[in-house]
């Protein structure tokens, strides 16, 4: 049968995930007793059979499967290889936070695990349908993700998350409506042969544009950027660990897709993202400043990253894009880092004040390095990953007309002004004081995340000609 032939081609690795899931959500009924590393265990074998399967789905040449509107190559394993890596480093770092509730252990899996197959199936969308349903189950994951925690703060911050996550699949729908009017059509590759040989309309322009003004509230990018705040805030670390990096790499994975094929026509919207991605870059800048408190920074933080990203995506080309590869592979590492980094002091001193920092190299100056290396990692400064990546995307733009090379010159402003952002972090835990408490042992295994994130933060400055290769390999797969 067709199908199965499609599941073994194709779908392998999420039909592995469906299993699992569903796995959890049995024992969740019958296992109520200290399940926490049984459960953990369970998962991280899920996550492991996923990455086997993931050697014998078929990527060359390109299978479309369920009637075209599914896709797997050589781009979109790559995407789900690095959601894979970053469900992997969550799963190995969630130790506190499960421990918290133990009882309800593969309840949350299960949510994690929806939530990675949702991405996956983002990633290898080819139609406005089957890309519409895996990014409201990821942002239904998210949400209840969110509201995990339990207090007054992650109650509220998930509900203006759901409230803004609402609006902005309006406007995705709003966008495809009009886009369906135009075309009669879903598929992304049908779409684009019509595109190419007709005229292009207003009302194209409109619809393109909405589509992906919704597709940036997962990026936190202007306008539906008021979220991330409160959502940081309210959310355990873990948790924002995990929104910072499944749901960004997943959005930026299908927005590739759309600027190259389906709206690859439309020079009104390379404008429009280039001075949306602008204006957020300066506010994350700008606004990252004045916070005292490490979530907030984090959150800024993420919004200028995804500022870099969108800015670069704008051009449309394939260079553009091998750049943002290596940048999104760079910023799995150093971001990870700095959350790790963050989870272990937080579990130990309780507090999200960088003032609280202080003193922290005195006591752990192993610790302080790995995190400072990140820091200035996400700085964007030497010898580190951050700096390679930065550079990558900077030639990206100089690349284009003058008015990229403007665009270039105004990011490289607000990369400088965000630079006091991480530096105060890292000053304050040179200061001299001597801490109260000392970070405990039972944190060996989390801190090895954060040592070996550092490591290859730095490895990549110094070799990054590997890397660099295999983005702009798999850059030619999209």
């Amino acid at each position: 049968m067709e199908i199965l032939n499609d599941i073994k081609t194709a779908f392998l690795p999420e039909l592995i995930l469906i299993i699992f899931i569903i796995l959890n959500i049995i024992l969740s009924l019958f296992v109520k007793k200290f399940t926490y590393k049984t459960a953990k265990i369970i998962n991280i074998i899920a996550l492991t059979a996923v990455f086997i399967s993931m050697w014998f789905i078929q990527i060359t040449p390109v299978y479309y499967a369920f009637n075209k509107s599914f896709l797997s190559n050589a781009y979109t394993l790559s995407f789900k290889m690095l959601i894979l890596i970053c469900a992997m480093f969550f799963m190995l770092s969630s130790n506190y936070l499960i421990k918290e509730k133990i009882k309800k252990s593969f309840e949350f899996f299960s949510i994690v695990l929806t939530a990675v197959l949702s991405a996956f199936s983002l990633i290898s969308s080819n139609d406005f349908l089957s890309m519409f349903i895996s990014l409201e189950m990821l942002s239904l994951c998210c949400y209840i993700l969110t509201a995990s925690r339990n207090t007054q703060k992650s109650k509220e911050a998930s509900v203006k998350y759901l409230i803004t996550g609402a609006c902005a699949s309006m406007t995705v729908l709003l966008g495809v409506s009009y886009l369906y009017g135009i075309t009669g059509q879903i598929n992304f590759d049908v779409i684009s042969l019509s595109l190419k040989n007709g005229d292009i309309s207003i009302f194209f322009v409109v619809s393109s544009v909405l589509i992906i003004l919704g597709l940036m509230f997962k990026l936190a990018l202007l306008p539906f950027n008021n979220w991330i705040i409160d959502i940081y805030e309210g959310s355990n670390y873990n948790i924002c660990l995990f929104i910072s990096l499944i749901p960004k790499i997943a959005s930026i994975g299908i927005l590739a897709r759309l600027y190259m094929y389906v709206f690859a026509f439309s020079p009104i919207l390379k404008l429009i993202t280039a001075l949306l991605a602008l204006m957020s870059l300066f506010y994350s800048a700008i606004g990252g400043i004045k916070q005292a408190n490490i979530k907030k920074i984090y959150a800024y933080s993420s919004i200028m990253h995804s500022s870099f990203i969108m800015l670069t995506l704008s051009l449309m080309n394939i260079y553009a894009l091998s750049s943002v590869i290596f940048y999104l592979i760079t910023y799995i590492f150093m971001n990870t880092g700095a959350w790790i980094a963050s989870i272990v002091y937080n579990s130990n001193y309780k507090s999200d004040y960088i003032k609280d920092y202080k003193g922290l190299f005195n006591k752990h100056p192993y610790f302080t390095s790995a995190f400072s290396i990140c820091l200035i990692s996400l700085a964007g400064l030497p010898p580190t990953a951050g700096f390679i990546a930065k550079i990558y995307i900077f030639t990206a733009l100089a690349k284009q007309d003058l008015i990229y090379v403007i665009f270039m010159l105004l990011a490289l402003i607000a990369s400088v002004i965000a630079l006091f952002i991480y530096l105060k972090i890292i000053k304050v835990m040179f200061e001299k004081q001597n801490l109260p408490v000392n970070l405990t042992e039972k944190f060996k295994s989390i801190k090895f995340i954060l040592y070996f994130c550092s490591f290859i933060t730095v490895v990549i400055c110094f070799i990054p000609s590997v890397l660099i290769k295999l983005s702009e390999l798999i850059s030619q797969y999209i």
